[in-house]
């Protein structure tokens, strides 16, 4: 199995759920319930056991997961909201493209646990795929991160042939 070195200067997940127990607020929310089951399986469980593919493979099961949800885009917001993964607008809509942004004490609290470089591959593959079926055309997002502001951009590019 793959090891990471430890940071000790890392803030940790235990580190936020104490913030949270002392009633300190992690980012201007405070974190969702839900947000302690995912993280625990994305942020240290999965890059464990997935190692250098963890990117590749979240993306594609974001990717399965819309199908098996059966979700439309008018929904990705609730479901990003009750999954613990932070809140999710659309910013800026072309014919060929969207763009997301996504933010939130979840979001802040994964830049701070991931030191400035999470990865936001299953949320990506989840709106790429949810835009696909939505729309009947092809679809493959890409997200880019803002560490200063610790926000998530995603971009669905879309193959309307």
């Amino acid at each position: 199995m793959a090891e990471k070195s430890k940071d000790l200067n890392k803030s940790t997940l235990t580190d936020a759920l104490q913030k949270e127990k002392d009633g300190e607020n992690v980012g201007t929310d405070t974190l969702t319930e839900s947000y302690f089951a995912v993280s625990v399986l994305r942020d240290f469980i999965l890059p464990d056991l997935l190692d250098k593919d963890t990117v590749e493979l979240l993306y594609w099961a974001g990717k399965n997961l819309s199908r098996q949800l059966i979700l439309d885009m008018e929904s990705l917001p609730e479901l990003f909201v009750k999954a613990g993964f932070g809140k999710l607008e659309i910013v800026k809509q072309t014919p060929t493209s969207y763009t997301y942004k996504l933010t939130g004490p979840e979001v802040e609290q994964r830049f701070d646990t991931n030191n400035d470089d999470p990865e936001f591959s299953l949320e990506t593959g989840i709106i790429a795929e949810t835009v696909e079926k939505t729309i009947s055309a092809y679809s493959l997002g890409t997200y880019t991160v803002n560490s200063k502001a610790k926000s998530v951009s995603i971009k669905i590019q879309i193959d309307r042939n």
